[in-house]
């Protein structure tokens, strides 16, 4: 064989070589391509049997629920910082509303089940259940029109002349300028026909429509416009405050005061709510929402009781369950105490807080000097020397009742400030 034919025959053999270890490159880079392709579908597969949230959700999902977790209900669980969403507080920094201190009604749904209808409530038209929404569980209504709900008490006249109901109300994504949600609020009490209700307009009514909301408090002779402001977010919770004294009638939502009427004249007993779905051309399943429901005696006295008794003692102080995080809403009662200690510059205060019996006495013990602590640090946030305050923790050692209940666990989860 001439040298000729042996360089032709090892220019072949690499050719074929070189092809087969390409071939051989090219199936394995496509065998990789189609194994992360099969485990991307596979993580995606579990994420969704485990629950877990992707980046983006249909928006047509039934009833915009969130998968159901766990609730926490406990006292014992470990703190983190005593105040993180310092730019939601500071939008609370005016907030004047004083919650009652002695809770009546108390509904954080806890113990209801997903799905029924929640215990605590009468219905009096349309419908309502108990769902799964951000970690928490919520009251939605069912129907487009007239969800009439009032909780469920043993008299009809139960608010007296000195009272406060809070709750939190979730704005979905009323986005079209056609778009809105409506609450109407009732004093009437307790009642066994709707239409007592319907046929008349509400004591109290909140428009929610594009990014503003409007509505009024309704008397027998007038009616008193609200002030409109910007609402917020969307797809969000939001915090509804209502304080009544001797015919004083105030209205927040969020950090902001909307009405105020020196005089209202319509006999109070009770209360009713009116929820609507909202209303969207474009979307059937936007949600109208309701959760922790608080109603009260009491509120509006700080000051008169600090002088007649050298305390003020507070259930209205609200952390995150199990935390010594401070919510926003809880600053109408630490901006008074802070004008009160600017005023009378020569008072002093021991901080003193106080958890239920739910959960370890020892962890219990430690969560109520962090709260206790978590307050001093809100007060001196807002100008107040930390020299004028101590602290002191007393977990479930002292409770004002025997714990059997939401309201009476809810009535010991306090706060005290004791002159000094």
């Amino acid at each position: 064989m001439n040298y000729l034919s042996k360089v032709t025959i090892l220019i072949f053999s690499l050719f074929l070589y070189s092809n087969t270890v390409n071939a051989q490159f090219w199936k394995k880079l496509k065998k990789k391509a189609e194994d992360a392709v099969i485990n991307k579908a596979d993580q995606k597969m579990d994420d969704v049997l485990n629950g877990k949230k992707g980046k983006k959700q249909n928006k047509s999902s039934e009833k915009k629920t969130k998968p159901e977790k766990e609730v926490n209900n406990g006292e014992n669980k470990s703190s983190t910082s005593i105040i993180t969403d310092k730019q939601k507080l500071e939008l609370y920094r005016n907030f004047k509303f004083i919650p009652g201190e002695k809770i009546i009604f108390y509904d954080d749904l806890a113990y209801e089940e997903i799905g029924e209808f929640p215990s605590k409530w009468d219905l009096l038209d349309g419908g309502s259940e108990v769902v799964a929404m951000d970690n928490e569980k919520a009251i939605i209504v069912t129907n487009v029109y007239d969800n009439v709900i009032t909780p469920l008490f043993d008299t009809t006249n139960y608010l007296g002349d000195e009272f406060t109901i809070e709750f939190d109300i979730y704005i979905d994504n009323i986005e079209d300028v056609n778009d809105w949600q409506k609450l109407e609020i009732y004093f009437v009490g307790n009642i066994t026909d709707y239409k007592d209700v319907v046929s008349r307009r509400g004591d109290i009514k909140f428009n929610y429509r594009k990014d503003k909301i409007s509505g009024y408090i309704r008397t027998d002779e007038q009616k008193f416009g609200f002030e409109e402001v910007n609402f917020g977010a969307k797809n969000s919770w939001h915090h509804i405050a209502i304080s009544y004294y001797k015919k004083k009638l105030k209205i927040y939502h969020d950090e902001t005061r909307i009405g105020n009427i020196p005089n209202f004249p319509t006999p109070i007993k009770g209360v009713t709510l009116n929820l609507d779905k909202p209303k969207d051309n474009a979307n059937e399943n936007l949600i109208t929402a309701i959760k922790n429901i608080r109603i009260a005696h009491g509120g509006g006295q700080m000051y008169k009781r600090i002088l007649s008794s050298g305390k003020y003692m507070t259930d209205g102080i609200l952390f995150d369950a199990g935390k010594a995080i401070i919510k926003p809403q809880s600053m109408g009662i630490i901006n008074k105490i802070v004008s009160v200690l600017k005023q009378k510059k020569d008072w002093n205060f021991e901080i003193i807080g106080h958890t239920d019996s739910d959960g370890d006495a020892k962890a219990n013990l430690k969560l109520s000097k962090e709260r206790a602590d978590a307050v001093k640090e809100a007060i001196v946030k807002l100008g107040i020397k930390k020299e004028r305050l101590t602290t002191l923790g007393k977990g479930e050692s002292t409770p004002l009742n025997t714990n059997s209940n939401s309201i009476e666990k809810a009535n010991n989860r306090r706060v005290e400030f004791i002159r000094k």
